[in-house]
């Protein structure tokens, strides 16, 4: 089996990570991971990025993460892929994993992004050949007005059903239920900030993906295995 860490945050470019890139690419090349991926939290979320004052500025804020852990990756010999999660604050404070892009497309596709519906992010992303997975759909924050705000009908690719980050087990089956009334591919990610709580839950596959493109195409697909720690109820 090939392992792969698919929402992974860092102290770089999140305001709530607490370990830096470098030290989380090493934890998942010792654990034996085929790869991860970085989602660190964009524009309307707990992120750095916020804070400078042009979008150039704050794109540049944002890749901070992302590029000292591929940096790190390549020295380590552990692929290290480009993905982001957006809050959807027009509506009520969605999360959604962006999976599959280049860093380059916030310069250009996705400019200005922040301030879409969450219906246009989707088309826009699956136009630059992207996938958006519903991260946590259930989870109870300060940040989300109303949770378990479902959407029935949203062109997304997948639902993560298991979030390590998640403070009860309930708002996992609920995600665990969505997905499979909605008839979606399921993913799990650990959501972690830090070094302690790496590998807690993610993706696995049968046959190791090519690439990133095919990486997002066996999740969309439905061929991704789900691996985690059991949560408290």
């Amino acid at each position: 089996m090939y392992f792969y860490e698919i929402h992974c945050h860092t102290a770089e470019t999140s305001k709530c990570g607490r370990s830096p890139a470098r030290d989380m690419v090493r934890a998942y090349r010792d654990k034996g991971f085929s790869g991860l991926v970085i989602t660190d939290h964009f524009l309307n979320g707990n992120s750095y990025a916020n804070d400078p004052d042009t979008w150039d500025e704050k794109m540049a804020v944002f890749l901070r993460g992302y590029e000292a852990a591929r940096e790190a990756g390549e020295k380590l010999g552990l692929p290290v892929y480009f993905g982001l999660e957006y809050t959807h604050l027009g509506g009520n404070g969605e999360d959604y994993l962006i999976l599959g892009l280049r860093p380059e497309d916030l310069y250009g596709g996705l400019r200005d992004c922040d301030k879409w519906s969450i219906e246009y992010l989707c088309s826009a992303v699956h136009g630059l050949g992207g996938i958006v997975i519903r991260a946590h759909p259930y989870r109870q924050a300060g940040y989300i007005r109303t949770a378990g705000i479902e959407r029935p009908g949203l062109d997304i690719d997948a639902i993560e059903v298991f979030n390590f980050g998640n403070a009860s087990e309930t708002y996992n089956l609920q995600a665990f239920d969505l997905a499979l009334r909605e008839g979606k591919p399921m993913v799990a990610g650990s959501d972690t900030h830090q070094v302690e709580t790496t590998a807690t839950a993610y993706v696995a596959f049968e046959e190791k993906p090519r690439d990133y493109a095919d990486l997002c195409r066996m999740i969309r697909e439905g061929k991704a295995f789900l691996i985690h720690k059991q949560k408290n109820a």
